[in-house]
């Protein structure tokens, strides 16, 4: 009789599943949800199409932890200004007018945006990805500009005139232009670096008709902004003649520039003389929310009223009685979380925006022949315009907040070398 040859075990069901195999899966879908969140960061009324792009993101930075068999949250330099910033808004809720409304508010901003700098923290470690995303910023930056000119010019937009603001496929125009100030300095960057030389005609297109929409937002406070995003990426790439031919411009552009431009809601001045009427505008009244602030930290420094711009309104039902109703929270970032959370909450938070500035500044010297320095300039160029821009209104909120995040994660990960 034959032998019976034996039979081969069947191999295991789940041998196809190893880790090894799943890993660049996960890794690419990593990738393919953070390029397509950060390009719907700025487009109104999609926000589900974001909130599922960042649950991807976060589901694939878990799958890669359960993959590899170990944490993946990275250690990074402002960790503990960040944390003690944290501390500080949970503490407010003790003296919250509207507790339920703060934690809301803290979940919705604070932690998702501590949530996207990890995420980006971990995932920018790969050069390859800083490319990638960069790329997803301009091809996001095209559209919203291209789209601005065109709906500015089908509505009749005025360059002479402010009743008619870009605002493209944003909200509205103050988020339209805090979205371009944070932007700017990266398209800046591009222009004078070498790295991207034989571009640079390119760069220059996009820098000139970003600027050109950061003036038909009409937004003073965003052309502040801007300005001083140009005169800091020109001094650090040691243009120093340009410096002084921005300098002279700046001089002259208010001779040049329509008094309807000028002037928004504050009275106007004609033939010499100065109108009494008034046409709206937060103007002088922001000088009003001052002495509040003032009255306000000498009484209770350390009792805040809760996270979020409405607990303004919720806290000083007379300041809102008595005066106009664009005056429902701060206009100013810096005052309105001292309102929020205290002095101890304005101090972690001045702590964290300190470190950031230090650390990217820091990094920054690689130089812009870096692919590591120029971004990290760029973010801080970036921080030092989105703050300008806000210390006039308060936009540090929403996708402005995420994407101000998002872009100081791909800085500060931990990376030490460029491959």
């Amino acid at each position: 009789m034959l032998k019976n040859s034996p039979l081969k075990e069947p191999p295991p069901l789940l041998s196809s599943w190893s880790p090894d195999r799943w890993i660049p899966v996960a890794q690419g879908g990593l990738r393919i949800s953070l390029n397509l969140f950060l390009f719907s960061l700025p487009l109104a009324h999609i926000t589900a199409v974001r909130e599922s792009t960042l649950f991807l993101g976060v589901f694939f930075w878990l799958l890669l932890m359960l993959l590899n068999r170990r944490i993946l949250w990275p250690r990074t330099p402002i960790d503990w200004p960040l944390f003690f910033w944290l501390a500080c808004v949970f503490v407010s809720l003790l003296w919250a007018v509207n507790p339920a409304y703060s934690f809301k508010k803290i979940q919705g901003d604070v932690l998702k945006g501590i949530l996207v700098y990890y995420l980006l923290a971990y995932a920018a470690q790969d050069p390859d990805q800083r490319k990638q995303l960069f790329f997803s910023l301009t091809i996001g930056n095209t559209l919203m500009i291209v789209y601005a000119l065109w709906d500015f010019w089908q509505a009749g937009g005025s360059f002479g005139s402010y009743e008619i603001r870009a605002r493209s496929l944003h909200q509205s125009y103050p988020e339209f232009g805090t979205y371009l100030i944070t932007v700017l300095p990266f398209f800046l960057i591009s222009f004078f670096s070498p790295l991207s030389k034989q571009l640079r005609w390119f760069w220059g297109i996009w820098v000139v008709m970003g600027l050109f929409c950061i003036y038909i937002t009409f937004g003073r406070a965003m052309w502040l902004a801007a300005a001083v995003e140009i005169l800091l990426v020109v001094w650090m790439a040691n243009k120093k003649k340009l410096v002084l031919v921005f300098l002279l411009s700046l001089l002259l552009l208010p001779l040049v520039m329509p008094k309807t431009v000028w002037f928004h809601g504050e009275q106007i001045p004609q033939s010499g003389e100065v109108s009494s009427q008034k046409i709206g505008g937060t103007g002088g009244d922001l000088i009003e929310i001052w002495k509040l602030a003032f009255t306000f930290f000498r009484e209770r420094p350390f009792q805040g009223i809760g996270y979020g711009r409405n607990s303004f309104s919720e806290a000083f039902p007379h300041f809102r009685a008595s005066h106009q109703p664009l005056l429902w929270h701060a206009h100013n970032a810096f005052l309105n979380i001292g309102f929020q959370a205290g002095i101890q909450g304005l101090a972690a938070f001045l702590w964290l925006i300190g470190a950031i500035l230090y650390q990217t500044y820091r990094r920054g010297k690689a130089g812009l022949s870096s692919w590591v320095g120029s971004i990290n300039l760029a973010v801080f160029i970036m921080v030092i315009g989105f703050f300008i821009r806000n210390c006039f209104d308060d936009l540090y909120v929403d996708d402005n907040l995420l994407l101000f995040w998002f872009l100081i994660g791909a800085a500060l990960s931990p990376v030490n070398r460029e491959k």
